[in-house]
């Protein structure tokens, strides 16, 4: 199993990523998440998770891949909250 900061750790990864390619890229996955599952995984976007949470919230994205840009576009505009609040 891996650590809370080994996951955030890999999330960081993520939107270094993501980042590198810019908005022109950030509008192609159709794939969303709705309702429930978009709740769940915008507290797990939040660290607002435990284990085992976190543990469902990465199978979730194992089965629904396109979900992770959604993930971390989340993470990306909480963090532009927090450096705007700063």
């Amino acid at each position: 199993m891996r650590s809370k900061d080994k996951v955030s750790n890999d999330f960081n990864t993520l939107i270094e990523f993501l980042d590198r390619f810019g908005p022109e890229v950030c509008g192609l996955a159709s794939d969303q998440p709705e309702n429930l599952a978009a709740e769940k995984l915008q507290l797990f976007a939040q660290g607002k998770c435990d284990q085992a949470q976190v543990e469902e919230m990465c199978e979730m994205l194992r089965k629904h891949p396109a979900w992770i840009r959604w993930v971390a576009d989340r993470i990306r505009m909480a963090r532009q909250v927090k450096t705007a609040e700063a």
